[in-house]
Parts: structure tokens; C-alpha cells; sequence
């Protein structure tokens, strides 16, 4: 059986997640700001809408230069593979895109799950693809 720590009385020390014992301060803006919404649904909406935007000028800027490259690997392996330079493994290949039904099955669970934070990232990843 376990004893209790002697001269301890644990309902004194603060708890691990507690804020409040840390002066006002030392907490940053964006804590200040969501400590003062109280509504969760609210800190999701705006938490999405924050990623949202910044995936989708992170998208924007790099997208091109992405999608040049991978267009063209995918023609530059498409040749070298005609022409017997490399072999595919095309089992393996069919092996690993049957798991992405379970990746999809994933995602929707969490946007099911999270449809406050999932509306505000779409709504923001597509104001942040306008913005820029």
C-alpha cells in the first residue's frame, strides 16, 4: 500500500494545468486573448480560422514551386521507368494506397469530432489562399 508523503499536504501545491499562479505579465498576448473568450467553441472556431489562414498562404507561396517539382518527378519517373532504369513494385504500390481509405476514415472522425475547428481551418485556409 502507499504511504503519503510526510509534511506534504498536496491540496496546497498548485495544480500542473493552472494559469492563474502565473502572473498576468509573463503570459503572452495570444494567452491573454484566449483565456478571455470562455466559450470552447469559440476558442476552436477562432484556433481554426488562425491555422486555416496560415496553411493557406503557406500553400500559396509554396504551391507552385511544389507542384513544378512534383509534376515533374512524376513525368521525369515516368520515362525512366519506361526505359527500364528503375522497376516498380506495382504490389506494393496498391498495398499502400489501400491505406489511405484509413487515413480518409481518420480525417472524418476528426472533423466529426472537431466541426467547430474544422469549419473555421476551411474558412480560413481559403481567406488565406484569397489574401495572398
Amino acid at each position: 500500500m502507499a504511504r503519503p508523503i510526510p509534511h506534504a499536504d498536496l491540496r496546497l501545491l498548485p495544480k500542473q494545468g493552472d494559469k492563474e499562479n502565473k502572473p498576468k505579465d509573463s503570459q503572452s498576448f495570444l494567452d491573454i486573448t484566449i483565456d478571455g473568450i470562455k466559450n470552447t467553441t469559440s476558442k476552436n472556431l477562432l484556433l481554426g480560422t488562425v491555422t486555416g489562414w496560415a496553411a493557406g498562404v503557406s500553400v500559396v507561396r509554396v504551391g507552385r514551386i511544389a507542384a513544378f517539382g512534383l509534376g515533374g518527378g512524376i513525368i521525369l519517373l515516368h520515362f525512366a521507368a519506361e526505359f527500364g532504369y528503375i522497376n516498380v513494385n506495382w504490389d506494393r504500390v496498391k498495398e499502400t494506397a489501400g491505406e489511405s481509405q484509413q487515413w480518409l476514415d481518420r480525417v472524418l472522425r476528426f472533423v466529426k469530432k472537431n466541426n467547430c475547428f474544422s469549419v473555421g481551418f476551411m474558412g480560413g485556409f481559403f481567406f488565406g489562399v484569397a489574401s495572398t
